[in-house]
């Protein structure tokens, strides 16, 4: 299994999905409720099947070299994933950063540790140029840790991302380079 260690009792792997399913389907429940303020995916992730099947999937993509999701652990329990999502090594070298940490783990430095280490598994594993952070305008939080990571603020889309609740975020675009990445 591939894992990644960021520091004694905080590592990035693979997904195993018939284990981590039911223990991330957990912390889903736990913090359904902050969660789905900003992710759509939550409201349909019903069951631990559900998150079974979404690691699989994520599996697949992963042999197709199309995503990399990884299960943060944090004291060998999963707390949350981080993505790289659309991964472009062919023409453009590029991928965004997706991620979500179930509420008792948050304001611990926990996603700005795992964010720096994708970055570093994109721009020296996958030789990306390029990484995005897309979060909501009003989402303070996942603002935060891209700024904290050291990403870049490009601008606002517009209308860019569905919101649970009805209509559409505006999002703050970060971007990281690899020249800027050390």
């Amino acid at each position: 299994m591939f894992s990644y260690l960021i520091d004694y009792d905080l590592k990035l792997a693979l997904p195993r999905p018939e284990i981590d399913g039911p223990l991330l389907f957990e912390q889903i429940e736990t913090s359904r409720e902050t969660l789905s303020a900003y992710l759509t995916w939550v409201d349909a992730t019903l069951t631990a099947d559900d998150e079974i099947n979404f690691l699989t999937t994520e599996l697949k993509s992963f042999g197709e070299q199309k995503s990399l999701t990884l299960v943060i652990h944090q004291a060998d329990a999963p707390v949350g994933l981080i993505t790289l999502n659309t991964i472009d090594q062919l023409v453009h070298h590029k991928a965004d950063i997706g991620y979500w940490l179930t509420t008792p783990a948050r304001g611990k430095g926990v996603m700005h540790k795992s964010v720096k280490a994708i970055a570093d598994i994109a721009f020296h594993d996958y030789h990306l140029n390029k990484l995005i952070i897309n979060a909501a305008v009003t989402n303070d939080a996942s603002n935060h840790v891209a700024e904290k990571a050291g990403f870049h603020l490009d601008g606002i889309l517009r209308q860019e991302d569905p919101n649970p609740r009805g209509g559409f975020f505006d999002v703050n675009t970060y971007s990281l380079l690899r020249s800027e990445w050390s």
